[in-house]
């Protein structure tokens, strides 16, 4: 039986976990935390392609498929995809206790969400 990108990829320690609303895939080389539905689709695509051989080029293969992702700092792997993905994934991570300072998440992810406030009442004046 050939290998596949997937059993490449995660090879020598790699693994996929999920906790809720974000999935942390961690490589030899690297990891990068994602959607579930994401992973989900490209890892069933990773499943049924023939591993390349050259495990870094297989590596680059599926990590370029994502959409939505965030690269742990120093892993090669950037961040990338819409700032309201990448706010929901980062404050699913907080509300896991997931250290933030790891990981290369935009500085303006806060500030790109916009949430409107309700004006404040002005009290009556007598």
């Amino acid at each position: 039986m050939s290998s596949t990108i997937l059993t490449s990829v995660l090879a020598h320690g790699g693994r996929a976990a999920r906790y809720g609303e974000f999935t942390i895939v961690t490589m030899h080389t690297g990891a990068f935390v994602t959607t579930p539905m994401e992973f989900f689709q490209h890892q069933n695509w990773a499943r049924a392609r023939v591993s390349t051989g050259n495990p870094s080029r297989d590596r680059t293969l599926f990590v370029d498929r994502f959409d939505t992702l965030i690269g742990r700092e120093g892993s090669g792997v950037a961040t990338k995809g819409s700032p309201m993905a990448l706010s929901r994934i980062v404050k699913a991570m907080k509300a896991a206790a997931i250290f933030m300072e790891g990981w290369a998440v935009p500085r303006n992810i806060d500030t790109s969400v916009e949430v409107k406030k309700k004006p404040a009442e002005t009290p009556p004046v007598a």
